[in-house]
């Protein structure tokens, strides 16, 4: 008589195998930052007249700044009293009685003076000057001359500019986009809040959609989109608490996500899925900057005292954070480096996954 198997152990023994092959996977990376240098700022380096100017990359901390390059070299260095506006190819220090504003290159030379009082606002190489009382700017040309004025009896919040387009928000919750010739080509009012002021406003680089924050009392973020000469909000979200203070909003290069901040957070809305990702932050978040990759996005924030970088990858996941203590801090990005500006230094800081 042929003796039963009980085929019960067979069959656990193999599961059991069969797990075990499948689940076999290398650990997950660890991020490391590593610093590759550390430099003070308070001083041109020796050989700084050998710099090409195409090399330079701004700074400012505190009443200082200047420009440096990525091999750690110091190429000019200088203080301010009161206010500075700076961008890769140019600066204007100017006070709040001003009665004109003089432009001087990188390199330390003036270009241009302009009679006009008011407060120079610089995005990249575009140039605004914000009109005494808040309410009124001039855009100017490349020759820091006036192109264009527009002016208005309501309290300018936010303003944001690309190559083609400049988009202004006010206190009443109303924003305008204008074209380069000063021309308004769209006007809404992003609502729903009681108190329907605009905090924070971005224009994608592809001119085609608007972000913004606004309101008190159901704060909330929409994405607008101008469709057969209609400004419509294609998305929307109300945010879970209020924040009295003006607030970052910023697409990404490509346009297909939008990050924005709010009370201890950073939103990321994916401008495809239409879908909203909340991550907490602590404190106000100062900058946000892309690599030339666009794989990883760097977040500086502020809380108690106390600086942050957060990194994000893949536009959307969380990968860790260093902090530092400072009275003043900065970050910038050049292709895939990132260079931290703290008091009197800047590092340069890589990251590398172990």
């Amino acid at each position: 008589m042929l003796k039963k198997i009980n085929p019960i152990p067979t069959i656990c023994a193999t599961i059991v195998l069969a797990y075990t092959f499948c689940a076999v996977k290398p650990l997950s990376k660890e991020i490391h930052f590593v610093t590759k240098w550390t430099v003070g700022c308070n001083k041109t380096s020796p050989d700084s007249n050998k710099i090409e100017p195409s090399q330079y990359i701004p700074f400012r901390l505190g009443q200082n700044a200047g420009y440096f390059t990525e091999e750690g070299r110091i190429a000019q260095t200088f203080t301010f009293p009161y206010k500075i506006a700076i961008s890769p190819d140019d600066y204007c220090i100017y006070g709040t009685s001003d009665k004109s504003l003089k432009l001087v290159s990188k390199e330390g030379n003036q270009k241009k003076e302009l009679k006009m009082q008011g407060f120079p606002f610089f995005q990249k190489d575009r140039k605004f000057l914000m009109l005494p009382g808040g309410t009124s700017f001039v855009f100017l040309n490349e020759n820091f001359e006036p192109k264009w004025k527009f002016e208005n009896y309501v309290p300018i919040t936010a303003l944001d500019s690309t190559n083609e387009k400049v988009a202004a928000g006010y206190a009443d919750g109303s924003i305008l986009i204008f074209d380069t010739d000063g021309k308004i080509e769209q006007q809404y009012e992003p609502g729903g809040s009681k108190y329907p002021v605009i905090l924070g406003l971005a224009v994608s680089d592809d001119d085609l959609s608007t972000a913004s924050v606004s309101g008190q009392k159901q704060q909330r973020f929409t994405l607008a989109k101008k469709e057969n000469g209609i400004t419509k909000i294609f998305f929307h979200e109300y945010l879970e608490s209020d924040t009295t203070k003006q607030v970052l909003v910023k697409f990404s290069s490509a346009g297909d996500y939008c990050y924005f901040a709010h009370k201890d957070c950073l939103g990321i809305v994916n401008c495809k899925t239409l879908k909203s990702k909340h991550i907490p932050i602590k404190g106000d978040i100062l900058s946000i900057e892309e690599t030339g990759d666009k794989k990883n996005i760097f977040v500086l924030s502020k809380n108690d005292g106390i600086y942050s970088v957060s990194v994000i990858q893949k536009h959307s996941v969380y990968s860790g954070k260093f902090s530092f203590k400072a009275e003043n801090a900065c970050i910038t990005v050049k292709d895939n480096s990132l260079f931290v500006g703290r008091d009197s230094s800047i590092s340069r800081v890589d990251i590398e996954f172990k």
